[in-house]
């Protein structure tokens, strides 16, 4: 397995696809920075009503950086395996004593190990841009750690659903299959906060936050988001004023973090058994 994590190393490395995401990330992180630099000068010094706001541009930081850690985990692992059986290179390795669990495994360890170092890099990033242009939400160090350990978390979800649909489809379509259901539980996360919002008023919303609950059950990645906003800004005593749908409201329960661990640890035992299955 150690042979096909540094084989994943050096593949990760040598692809195109990682410098774009790089450049992305550094055209991002600028533009980020630029727009909360002009946004923070505007905003009056000392008032314990902008605590919110400050929240609000972290939140919307960090949401689409997940995007873009999820978009380099598809564009890195939809053929993680697919391509190396299609250009006859998984042949070779499988010569080896090695045995394709273990290959499984090993490009899961190697992709991820790489997309939690980049996922760390642009939850710091964000928080660091923040803190040093002016925002006043103070952390404590249990916030900042378990909020770095659930974003990491998301894509680890998503690189999982990805192998297991390298080792049964072809790249094309792992890839339009990783971005649907991505889709969805960012929609289903959607409705679940309208449906919140919604009840908060006195109104019955059961079926938007069922809908909201199906979809985190497909793809519980948008749940593990919002349950990284709680941690990151409950203590703080501004997480339940800010409802939105990025944000605040609903907050996912012990048991959906139970579910998503489970479902990563299935996910990656069929991509193991499904591979494992599979005719060279």
């Amino acid at each position: 397995m150690i042979t096909v994590i540094k084989y994943t190393f050096k593949e990760m490395f040598h692809k195109k696809a990682l410098f774009f995401v790089l450049l992305l990330t550094l055209a991002y992180l600028t533009l980020y920075g630029f727009g909360i630099k002009e946004a923070y000068e505007a905003l009056p010094r000392v008032n314990t009503l902008a605590l919110p706001i400050f929240s609000e541009f972290i939140t919307v930081g960090l949401y689409f950086a997940s995007l873009i850690v999820a978009f380099l985990v598809v564009i890195s692992s939809a053929g993680a395996l697919s391509a190396d059986v299609e250009s006859g290179v998984m042949q070779a390795v499988l010569v080896k004593p090695i045995k394709r669990y273990e290959v499984v495994l090993g490009k899961f360890f190697g992709i991820g190990l790489i997309v939690s170092l980049y996922s760390l890099f642009l939850f710091f990033g964000i928080i660091f841009l923040n803190k040093a242009l002016g925002a006043r939400v103070v952390f404590s160090f249990s916030q900042v750690f378990n909020g770095a350990l659930l974003f990491l978390w998301m894509p680890l979800i998503l690189l999982s659903v990805c192998l297991w649909g390298s080792a049964r489809m072809s790249t094309l379509g792992t890839g339009i299959m990783a971005v649907m259901l991505y889709g969805f539980a960012l929609i289903g996360g959607w409705v679940e906060q309208i449906g919140y919002l919604i009840s908060l008023g006195g109104r019955s919303a059961t079926g938007l936050i069922n809908a909201g609950i199906i979809a985190s059950l497909l793809m519980p990645t948008d749940a593990i988001y919002r349950k990284m906003n709680s941690v990151l800004f409950s203590s703080n005593g501004i997480y339940f004023l800010r409802n939105n749908l990025l944000g605040g409201g609903a907050e996912p329960s012990l048991y959906m973090l139970l579910y998503a661990a489970g479902y990563m640890v299935f996910m990656l035992y069929m991509a193991a058994r499904s591979f494992t299955l599979r005719d060279m």
